[in-house]
């Protein structure tokens, strides 16, 4: 099994995703509303919402996945809240790299340093109100215990 995060966006899932795919690589899918069949019950958009992201994927190179959408007020969506992705990365100078592309405009939770689970893990709200925990894979020890 495996779990996939979608994120939830009010007009800025399109410039997330791009962004995420210029962090992590990848490629973008982006689907807007106006693509939407009309009728179908759907809810009315408003006024600049035809080219919100209606379903955003980003296929991550090694495998992985990053969902979202733009969720308007009118069919009950709201902003991400109570929730963080969380990635682990090979290295601590991977870590840094992407927590500092992140963090443009970003909230600041904990600057990356080390923990004792991780030789470095930092948390942040980036600009579109995603909060992330970023952390580096602990150093393996000779007897293949984690460090």
């Amino acid at each position: 099994m495996q779990f996939t995060p979608y994120l939830s966006f009010q007009g800025e899932c399109r410039e997330a995703l791009t962004t995420y795919a210029e962090i992590f690589g990848g490629t973008t899918q982006l689907m807007p509303f106006s693509d939407m069949p009309a009728g179908d019950g759907m809810p009315r958009l408003e006024h600049g919402q035809a080219d919100w992201i209606m379903h955003g994927q980003l296929d991550l190179p090694d495998g992985g996945v990053l969902m979202g959408a733009d969720m308007p007020s009118q069919y009950g969506g709201t902003k991400m809240a109570g929730s963080s992705v969380a990635i682990s990365l090979p290295s601590a100078a991977e870590v840094n790299r992407v927590f500092t592309a992140l963090a443009t405009a970003a909230t600041i939770g904990m600057p990356v340093g080390p923990t004792f689970f991780s030789p470095a893990f930092g948390m942040l709200t980036d600009r579109f109100g995603t909060s992330w925990m970023i952390m580096a894979a602990p150093a393996e020890q000779p007897d293949g215990a984690a460090a």
